[in-house]
């Protein structure tokens, strides 16, 4: 599996138009994007301007193919806008007996 980690900072004043593309952005992402198994969003409970999106996939090319869909680039449209920080972890599950 190939996971992916973004951990985000956005502009207060942005805050509606960036959750709404980004929980579209998920959905989509789940219900039509070939190889993407997961894609939880999580928003910080003492800050609601942070956020964590924990992306699950089932190899690299399918994470580079969920990049190109009209649900992914109307929210990287918004996401240029609304984040003001940004860190990407990139992840191979290792599974633990």
């Amino acid at each position: 599996m190939h996971i992916v980690l973004v951990l985000v900072t956005i502009r207060p004043e942005m805050r509606t138009e960036f959750e709404q593309a980004l929980l579209h952005n998920a959905r989509e992402s789940v219900g039509h994007d070939r190889g993407c198994r997961r894609f939880d969003v999580s928003q910080h409970a003492d800050d609601p301007n942070r956020w964590v999106l924990h992306e699950v996939y089932d190899d690299p090319a399918a994470h580079a193919h969920h990049r190109q869909p009209p649900h992914f680039l109307a929210y990287h449209a918004v996401a240029a806008r609304a984040v003001i920080e940004k860190t990407v972890f990139r992840c191979v599950s290792r599974h633990v007996s």
